[in-house]
Protein backbone atom coordinates (compact mmCIF):
# COMPACT_ATOMS: atom_id res chain seq x y z
CA UNK A 1 0.00 0.00 0.00
CA UNK A 2 1.22 3.48 -0.65
CA UNK A 3 1.06 6.53 1.97
CA UNK A 4 -0.78 5.79 5.11
CA UNK A 5 -3.67 4.36 3.49
CA UNK A 6 -3.91 0.97 5.69
CA UNK A 7 -6.29 -0.84 3.36
CA UNK A 8 -7.00 -4.86 3.43
CA UNK A 9 -9.73 -5.67 5.37
CA UNK A 10 -10.02 -6.36 9.00
CA UNK A 11 -9.21 -10.46 9.34
CA UNK A 12 -8.37 -10.65 5.44
CA UNK A 13 -4.57 -11.17 6.34
CA UNK A 14 -5.28 -13.23 9.17
CA UNK A 15 -7.61 -16.04 6.65
CA UNK A 16 -4.25 -15.88 4.52
CA UNK A 17 -2.11 -17.09 7.55
CA UNK A 18 -4.23 -20.20 8.64
CA UNK A 19 -4.41 -21.21 4.96
CA UNK A 20 -0.88 -20.50 4.50
CA UNK A 21 0.31 -22.31 7.39
CA UNK A 22 -0.61 -25.79 5.52
CA UNK A 23 1.63 -25.12 2.54
CA UNK A 24 4.26 -27.41 2.32
CA UNK A 25 8.49 -27.07 1.60
CA UNK A 26 10.24 -27.04 -1.80
CA UNK A 27 9.96 -30.54 -3.49
CA UNK A 28 11.16 -30.60 -7.29
CA UNK A 29 9.71 -34.26 -7.99
CA UNK A 30 10.27 -36.21 -11.26
CA UNK A 31 6.75 -35.59 -12.49
CA UNK A 32 7.86 -31.55 -12.11
CA UNK A 33 10.90 -32.24 -14.30
CA UNK A 34 8.78 -34.72 -16.74
CA UNK A 35 6.48 -31.81 -17.42
CA UNK A 36 9.64 -29.31 -17.77
CA UNK A 37 10.80 -31.65 -20.69
CA UNK A 38 7.08 -31.59 -22.06
CA UNK A 39 7.53 -27.91 -23.41
CA UNK A 40 9.64 -24.90 -24.21
CA UNK A 41 11.09 -23.86 -21.28
CA UNK A 42 11.46 -19.50 -21.28
CA UNK A 43 15.54 -18.52 -21.35
CA UNK A 44 16.16 -16.78 -17.87
CA UNK A 45 17.82 -14.21 -19.64
CA UNK A 46 15.10 -13.81 -22.47
CA UNK A 47 17.69 -14.66 -24.63
CA UNK A 48 17.60 -18.18 -26.93
CA UNK A 49 20.42 -20.13 -26.09
CA UNK A 50 21.22 -23.75 -27.97
CA UNK A 51 22.46 -24.72 -31.36
CA UNK A 52 19.61 -26.01 -33.47
CA UNK A 53 19.32 -29.78 -34.27
CA UNK A 54 21.55 -30.75 -31.66
CA UNK A 55 20.15 -33.64 -29.01
CA UNK A 56 21.14 -34.23 -25.06
CA UNK A 57 21.65 -36.97 -23.54
CA UNK A 58 18.22 -37.38 -20.96
CA UNK A 59 20.25 -36.69 -18.25
CA UNK A 60 21.49 -33.44 -19.37
CA UNK A 61 18.30 -32.51 -20.56
CA UNK A 62 17.04 -33.53 -16.86
CA UNK A 63 19.51 -31.16 -15.90
CA UNK A 64 18.86 -28.17 -18.00
CA UNK A 65 15.17 -28.43 -17.00
CA UNK A 66 16.18 -28.22 -13.93
CA UNK A 67 18.93 -25.41 -14.20
CA UNK A 68 15.95 -23.79 -16.59
CA UNK A 69 13.75 -23.31 -13.48
CA UNK A 70 9.85 -23.75 -13.31
CA UNK A 71 6.89 -22.01 -13.17
CA UNK A 72 5.36 -21.08 -9.49
CA UNK A 73 1.96 -19.60 -10.88
CA UNK A 74 -0.37 -22.88 -11.25
CA UNK A 75 -2.41 -21.85 -14.34
CA UNK A 76 -0.87 -18.54 -15.19
CA UNK A 77 -3.24 -17.82 -17.80
CA UNK A 78 -6.94 -19.06 -15.92
CA UNK A 79 -7.47 -21.31 -18.20
CA UNK A 80 -9.32 -23.35 -16.11
CA UNK A 81 -11.06 -20.62 -14.27
CA UNK A 82 -11.85 -19.86 -10.67
CA UNK A 83 -13.29 -21.29 -7.45
CA UNK A 84 -15.62 -17.82 -6.41
CA UNK A 85 -15.82 -17.10 -2.63
CA UNK A 86 -18.71 -15.07 -0.94
CA UNK A 87 -18.19 -11.44 -0.09
CA UNK A 88 -17.53 -12.15 3.56
CA UNK A 89 -14.44 -9.89 4.17
CA UNK A 90 -11.46 -12.40 4.89
CA UNK A 91 -13.36 -15.52 4.57
CA UNK A 92 -12.73 -17.96 1.40
CA UNK A 93 -16.37 -19.13 1.51
CA UNK A 94 -16.60 -20.81 -2.30
CA UNK A 95 -19.68 -21.16 -3.55
CA UNK A 96 -18.98 -22.34 -7.11
CA UNK A 97 -16.91 -22.17 -9.88
CA UNK A 98 -16.44 -19.80 -12.94
CA UNK A 99 -15.11 -22.21 -15.24
CA UNK A 100 -12.30 -21.32 -17.91
CA UNK A 101 -11.77 -22.85 -21.30
CA UNK A 102 -10.24 -25.66 -20.20
CA UNK A 103 -11.55 -28.54 -17.86
CA UNK A 104 -10.03 -29.45 -14.33
CA UNK A 105 -9.59 -27.48 -11.15
CA UNK A 106 -9.06 -24.21 -10.30
CA UNK A 107 -5.84 -23.00 -9.03
CA UNK A 108 -7.52 -20.10 -8.29
CA UNK A 109 -9.98 -18.51 -5.82
CA UNK A 110 -11.78 -15.28 -7.03
CA UNK A 111 -12.64 -13.22 -3.64
CA UNK A 112 -15.30 -10.37 -3.39
CA UNK A 113 -15.11 -9.13 -0.24
CA UNK A 114 -17.28 -6.52 1.00
CA UNK A 115 -19.08 -6.09 -1.84
CA UNK A 116 -23.15 -5.58 -2.32
CA UNK A 117 -23.57 -8.34 -4.52
CA UNK A 118 -22.54 -11.77 -5.48
CA UNK A 119 -21.37 -12.82 -8.83
CA UNK A 120 -23.66 -15.69 -10.37
CA UNK A 121 -21.81 -18.80 -11.30
CA UNK A 122 -23.16 -18.79 -14.75
CA UNK A 123 -21.81 -16.24 -17.34
CA UNK A 124 -23.47 -12.96 -18.29
CA UNK A 125 -22.50 -13.46 -22.19
CA UNK A 126 -20.16 -16.09 -23.47
CA UNK A 127 -19.26 -15.91 -27.41
CA UNK A 128 -16.81 -18.97 -27.27
CA UNK A 129 -13.38 -16.38 -27.11
CA UNK A 130 -14.36 -14.53 -24.57
CA UNK A 131 -16.65 -15.57 -21.43
CA UNK A 132 -17.80 -12.76 -18.95
CA UNK A 133 -19.09 -12.57 -15.44
CA UNK A 134 -20.92 -9.30 -14.65
CA UNK A 135 -23.50 -7.30 -11.85
CA UNK A 136 -24.09 -3.76 -11.32
CA UNK A 137 -21.13 -3.96 -8.75
CA UNK A 138 -18.26 -5.83 -10.26
CA UNK A 139 -17.50 -7.76 -13.67
CA UNK A 140 -15.10 -10.60 -14.70
CA UNK A 141 -14.45 -11.50 -18.05
CA UNK A 142 -11.28 -13.94 -19.63
CA UNK A 143 -10.39 -13.98 -23.87
CA UNK A 144 -9.17 -16.90 -25.19
CA UNK A 145 -5.76 -15.72 -26.55
CA UNK A 146 -6.01 -15.37 -30.41
CA UNK A 147 -2.20 -17.07 -31.25
CA UNK A 148 -1.42 -18.91 -28.21
CA UNK A 149 -2.70 -19.49 -24.25
CA UNK A 150 -0.48 -17.02 -23.20
CA UNK A 151 -2.46 -14.26 -24.57
CA UNK A 152 -5.07 -15.17 -22.83
CA UNK A 153 -7.02 -11.93 -20.93
CA UNK A 154 -8.08 -11.67 -17.47
CA UNK A 155 -10.34 -8.19 -17.16
CA UNK A 156 -11.09 -7.34 -13.36
CA UNK A 157 -13.42 -4.35 -13.09
CA UNK A 158 -14.95 -2.81 -10.25
CA UNK A 159 -17.86 -0.22 -10.32
CA UNK A 160 -17.40 1.79 -7.30
CA UNK A 161 -20.26 4.06 -7.97
CA UNK A 162 -22.96 1.44 -7.51
CA UNK A 163 -21.09 0.02 -4.40
CA UNK A 164 -20.79 3.03 -2.62
CA UNK A 165 -23.80 5.45 -4.19
CA UNK A 166 -23.50 9.21 -2.81
CA UNK A 167 -21.78 8.47 0.19
CA UNK A 168 -18.06 7.68 0.61
CA UNK A 169 -16.46 5.31 2.70
CA UNK A 170 -15.52 6.21 6.53
CA UNK A 171 -12.50 5.64 8.52
CA UNK A 172 -12.58 1.74 9.76
CA UNK A 173 -15.52 0.42 7.37
CA UNK A 174 -14.44 -1.93 5.43
CA UNK A 175 -13.86 -1.68 1.75
CA UNK A 176 -14.57 -3.43 -1.60
CA UNK A 177 -11.95 -6.31 -2.84
CA UNK A 178 -11.97 -8.06 -6.49
CA UNK A 179 -8.94 -10.27 -5.94
CA UNK A 180 -7.55 -13.62 -7.63
CA UNK A 181 -5.43 -15.68 -5.45
CA UNK A 182 -3.28 -18.96 -5.02
CA UNK A 183 -1.70 -20.83 -2.15
CA UNK A 184 1.68 -22.02 -4.47
CA UNK A 185 2.42 -25.40 -4.60
CA UNK A 186 6.19 -26.49 -3.52
CA UNK A 187 6.91 -23.20 -2.54
CA UNK A 188 10.59 -22.76 -2.86
CA UNK A 189 13.27 -21.26 0.27
CA UNK A 190 14.73 -18.15 -0.96
CA UNK A 191 18.26 -19.13 -0.16
CA UNK A 192 17.87 -22.03 -2.87
CA UNK A 193 17.41 -19.50 -5.53
CA UNK A 194 19.23 -18.21 -8.05
CA UNK A 195 16.52 -16.16 -9.76
CA UNK A 196 13.03 -14.78 -9.22
CA UNK A 197 11.59 -13.93 -12.56
CA UNK A 198 8.37 -11.96 -12.75
CA UNK A 199 6.07 -11.08 -15.23
CA UNK A 200 3.23 -9.50 -15.95
CA UNK A 201 1.76 -7.20 -18.73
CA UNK A 202 -1.42 -4.68 -17.87
CA UNK A 203 -3.73 -2.44 -19.32
CA UNK A 204 -5.68 0.35 -17.60
CA UNK A 205 -9.38 0.34 -19.29
CA UNK A 206 -11.02 2.60 -17.03
CA UNK A 207 -10.80 4.83 -13.99
CA UNK A 208 -13.42 7.63 -12.93
CA UNK A 209 -13.28 9.30 -9.29
CA UNK A 210 -16.72 10.78 -8.30
CA UNK A 211 -15.32 13.52 -5.55
CA UNK A 212 -17.79 13.39 -2.68
CA UNK A 213 -17.69 16.52 -0.03
CA UNK A 214 -15.58 14.37 2.53
CA UNK A 215 -13.29 13.15 -0.23
CA UNK A 216 -9.62 12.35 1.05
CA UNK A 217 -6.76 11.14 -0.20
CA UNK A 218 -5.28 9.32 2.51
CA UNK A 219 -8.93 7.25 2.39
CA UNK A 220 -10.66 7.22 -0.76
CA UNK A 221 -8.81 5.64 -3.92
CA UNK A 222 -8.09 2.41 -5.99
CA UNK A 223 -4.92 0.68 -6.68
CA UNK A 224 -4.07 -2.62 -8.68
CA UNK A 225 -1.47 -4.58 -7.60
CA UNK A 226 0.43 -8.22 -6.97
CA UNK A 227 1.12 -9.41 -3.39
CA UNK A 228 3.82 -12.15 -2.74
CA UNK A 229 3.72 -13.97 0.52
CA UNK A 230 7.47 -14.27 1.93
CA UNK A 231 6.54 -16.71 4.85
CA UNK A 232 8.69 -19.00 7.60
CA UNK A 233 8.06 -22.31 6.83
CA UNK A 234 10.30 -23.83 9.53
CA UNK A 235 8.22 -25.94 12.15
CA UNK A 236 10.88 -25.48 14.34
CA UNK A 237 11.75 -21.82 14.31
CA UNK A 238 9.61 -19.81 16.65
CA UNK A 239 8.54 -17.80 14.05
CA UNK A 240 6.92 -20.06 11.88
CA UNK A 241 3.78 -18.89 9.59
CA UNK A 242 4.77 -15.57 10.14
CA UNK A 243 5.57 -13.92 7.38
CA UNK A 244 5.73 -10.38 5.06
CA UNK A 245 3.75 -9.19 2.22
CA UNK A 246 5.86 -8.18 -1.01
CA UNK A 247 3.94 -5.72 -3.17
CA UNK A 248 4.20 -4.90 -7.02
CA UNK A 249 2.33 -1.80 -7.69
CA UNK A 250 0.73 -1.67 -10.95
CA UNK A 251 -1.67 1.28 -10.75
CA UNK A 252 -2.79 4.03 -8.44
CA UNK A 253 -5.31 6.19 -8.79
CA UNK A 254 -3.42 9.36 -6.87
CA UNK A 255 -0.17 9.09 -8.27
CA UNK A 256 1.69 8.29 -12.01
CA UNK A 257 3.46 6.00 -10.42
CA UNK A 258 2.62 4.14 -7.18
CA UNK A 259 4.90 5.29 -4.10
CA UNK A 260 6.87 3.08 -1.79
CA UNK A 261 5.25 1.98 1.06
CA UNK A 262 7.32 -0.08 3.76
CA UNK A 263 5.76 -0.68 7.01
CA UNK A 264 3.73 -2.67 9.60
CA UNK A 265 -0.30 -3.37 8.09
CA UNK A 266 -2.26 -2.10 10.56
CA UNK A 267 -5.19 -3.84 8.80
CA UNK A 268 -5.18 -7.23 10.41
CA UNK A 269 -2.02 -9.43 10.12
CA UNK A 270 0.39 -6.96 12.14
CA UNK A 271 2.70 -8.40 9.67
CA UNK A 272 5.49 -6.17 7.28
CA UNK A 273 4.46 -5.05 3.92
CA UNK A 274 7.15 -3.85 1.59
CA UNK A 275 6.54 -2.33 -1.20
CA UNK A 276 9.09 -0.86 -3.71
CA UNK A 277 7.45 2.29 -6.23
CA UNK A 278 6.19 1.82 -9.05
CA UNK A 279 9.21 2.76 -11.51
CA UNK A 280 11.11 0.05 -9.72
CA UNK A 281 9.10 -2.31 -11.92
CA UNK A 282 8.19 -0.30 -15.27
CA UNK A 283 9.10 3.28 -16.46
CA UNK A 284 5.79 3.25 -18.17
CA UNK A 285 2.68 4.60 -16.33
CA UNK A 286 -0.69 2.51 -16.70
CA UNK A 287 -2.13 6.03 -15.98
CA UNK A 288 -1.25 6.42 -20.02
CA UNK A 289 -4.16 3.66 -21.18
CA UNK A 290 -1.25 1.65 -22.90
CA UNK A 291 -0.22 -1.88 -22.09
CA UNK A 292 2.75 -1.64 -19.47
CA UNK A 293 4.86 -4.65 -19.39
CA UNK A 294 7.26 -6.05 -16.46
CA UNK A 295 9.90 -8.14 -16.77
CA UNK A 296 11.67 -7.86 -13.18
CA UNK A 297 13.94 -9.93 -11.31
CA UNK A 298 12.90 -10.29 -7.70
CA UNK A 299 15.22 -11.69 -5.66
CA UNK A 300 17.17 -8.78 -4.74
CA UNK A 301 14.11 -7.24 -3.75
CA UNK A 302 13.33 -9.95 -1.78
CA UNK A 303 16.20 -10.12 0.01
CA UNK A 304 15.98 -6.33 0.75
CA UNK A 305 12.49 -7.13 1.92
CA UNK A 306 13.73 -9.39 4.66
CA UNK A 307 16.72 -7.10 5.29
CA UNK A 308 14.35 -4.02 6.12
CA UNK A 309 11.79 -6.06 7.82
CA UNK A 310 14.57 -7.50 10.50
CA UNK A 311 15.93 -4.10 10.72
CA UNK A 312 12.05 -2.71 11.66
CA UNK A 313 11.99 -5.18 14.45
CA UNK A 314 9.88 -7.93 12.00
CA UNK A 315 10.11 -11.53 11.75
CA UNK A 316 12.37 -11.37 14.22
CA UNK A 317 12.21 -15.39 15.52
CA UNK A 318 14.49 -15.95 12.41
CA UNK A 319 17.27 -14.28 10.23
CA UNK A 320 17.43 -17.53 8.23
CA UNK A 321 17.08 -16.94 4.61
CA UNK A 322 16.35 -21.22 4.21
CA UNK A 323 13.38 -20.53 6.71
CA UNK A 324 11.68 -18.47 4.24
CA UNK A 325 9.62 -19.52 0.88
CA UNK A 326 7.70 -17.46 -1.41
CA UNK A 327 4.22 -19.17 -0.38
CA UNK A 328 1.42 -17.69 -2.65
CA UNK A 329 -0.20 -14.94 -3.98
CA UNK A 330 -2.98 -12.30 -4.91
CA UNK A 331 -3.45 -10.02 -8.06
CA UNK A 332 -6.18 -7.18 -8.80
CA UNK A 333 -8.22 -4.70 -7.19
CA UNK A 334 -8.55 -3.09 -3.60
CA UNK A 335 -11.27 0.29 -4.06
CA UNK A 336 -12.03 1.91 -0.87
CA UNK A 337 -13.10 5.39 -3.35
CA UNK A 338 -16.23 5.88 -5.36
CA UNK A 339 -14.20 4.97 -8.60
CA UNK A 340 -15.29 2.55 -11.41
CA UNK A 341 -12.11 1.12 -12.41
CA UNK A 342 -10.99 -1.64 -14.56
CA UNK A 343 -8.02 -3.47 -15.76
CA UNK A 344 -6.31 -5.98 -18.03
CA UNK A 345 -3.93 -8.59 -17.31
CA UNK A 346 -2.27 -11.36 -19.41
CA UNK A 347 1.05 -12.88 -19.68
CA UNK A 348 1.40 -13.36 -16.03
CA UNK A 349 4.49 -15.60 -14.80
CA UNK A 350 6.20 -16.29 -11.69
CA UNK A 351 9.57 -18.35 -13.10
CA UNK A 352 12.08 -19.66 -10.01
CA UNK A 353 15.42 -20.70 -11.22
CA UNK A 354 17.19 -22.83 -8.03
CA UNK A 355 20.86 -22.44 -7.66
CA UNK A 356 23.51 -24.25 -8.95
CA UNK A 357 25.18 -27.09 -6.90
Amino acid sequence: MTQSLRWRGQGNRREVLRAAMGWGALVLSAARVRQALGGPVPPTNGVATGTAGSVKPASDAVADAVRAGRELIGDPHFQRGFHVCRPNPGRHDRYGVLAGFESGSPAWDLVQWSSRESLAVQPSTDDGSRRTWANACKSLSLGRGPRAVSDTELVLAVNGWEEYGERARRDGEPWVHLLVEQAFSDPPAISALESVRFRIAVQLIRSRLRRTLDYSTGRHAAQFQVFLTLQNQNRASGGFGRFLWFGIPLYDDRHRFPLAHKTQDTAGSGMFIFTPAGETFSRASAHDGDWVSVNSELLPLMREALETAWRQGYLTESRRLEDYRITGMNLGWEVPGILDVSMSVRELSLMVVPRSA
